[in-house]
């Protein structure tokens, strides 16, 4: 283990050892003052510790990405320590019968009444202190299918890009192959033009879902990506929030063959741990996994 230091304007991402499920905590460069994200809460305890010791005030976004159980089941609880406190929350638009969901949309709509409630799609991208954020799913023509031909729930998931610093970050929810399929079909890659024989020339390469880290979809779930869309994202870390022991048998073989083909490194938080990601504002990323939180700038942590 070794002390990690990070910088106040750095873009950290820390993503939590909870088992099958996904926490995610983001704190965003500093400012006039440091202010947080959450992605999705499985366990409300361990993110409400990791956020006391950051000395969080206030959360400028909360991100539901779908409402099942292990993506959501601690967000009203963290929320509820912010209240009053908290500017944004986005939510997928797909409706679900769970008491979990029911309770928080009720805390949302009802309590904290504040909160700038929205249900973004794919293409809305903004910025916090800095960091762009674009929304990469869901896309609208899943959206429109909710209530009518059957959209999956993972599926309805919103899929995140965080870009800071010539660096970016790729959380994919618990996407599978139909949202896949409309995010490389609206954010399509460009690549430049080596045969000379072909009628339509390209003078530059676009990559709009190239990624340094991805968060991957569905715990490492062989639905949750395939080689082709991790060709085009190419990341050179890829993140599996999942347990050790996972009773899904997550992660599946197929995912870590199709990351592993790139040459991509590859970390389980059921055995790797908490893992921390830092953007600095020079551009240069540091990913640790084993990290512990002890104060706002301040990790125990291994460097992979």
């Amino acid at each position: 283990m070794e002390d990690i230091n990070t910088k106040n304007d750095s873009l950290i991402i820390s993503i939590l050892d909870v088992g099958d499920g996904d926490s995610i905590i983001v704190q965003l460069p500093e400012i006039d003052s440091f202010e947080h994200m959450i992605i999705d809460c499985k366990k409300s305890s361990t993110t409400k510790d990791w956020l006391n010791k950051l000395e969080a005030e206030r959360l400028a976004l909360v991100v539901a990405t779908h409402p099942h159980y292990d993506h959501i089941a601690g967000l009203k609880s963290v929320m509820s320590v912010f209240q009053g406190k908290i500017d944004h929350f986005w939510d997928s638009g797909f409706r679900h019968n769970s008491v979990t969901w029911f309770n928080l949309a009720e805390y949302i709509t009802d309590i904290d009444t504040k909160i700038q409630f929205i249900r973004p799609t794919s293409g809305l991208y903004t910025t916090f202190n800095d960091v762009t954020v674009t929304v990469l799913a869901p896309s609208i023509a899943l959206r429109n299918r909710y209530d009518s031909y059957g959209v999956n729930i993972n599926n309805a998931s919103i899929v995140l890009k965080l870009e800071y610093a010539g660096k970016s970050v790729i959380l994919a929810g618990d996407a599978q192959w139909d949202s896949w399929g409309k995010m490389t079909e609206e954010f399509p890659q460009y690549i430049k033009t080596e045969n000379p024989d072909q009628h339509v020339q390209i003078d530059t390469s676009h990559k709009p879902l190239k990624c340094n880290v991805l968060k991957v979809a569905h715990h490492g779930s062989k639905h949750g990506i395939a080689l082709e869309p991790v060709e085009v994202l190419n990341p050179n870390y890829a993140i599996i929030p999942c347990d050790e022991s996972s009773s899904y048998g997550f992660p599946h073989e197929i995912t870590m063959m199709s990351l592993e083909e790139i040459g991509t490194k590859v970390f389980v938080t059921g055995k790797s741990g908490n893992i921390l990601i830092e953007i600095e504002s020079g551009g240069s990323l540091n990913v640790y996994q084993k990290v512990n939180v002890i104060s706002k700038n301040k990790f125990q942590g291994v460097k992979c």
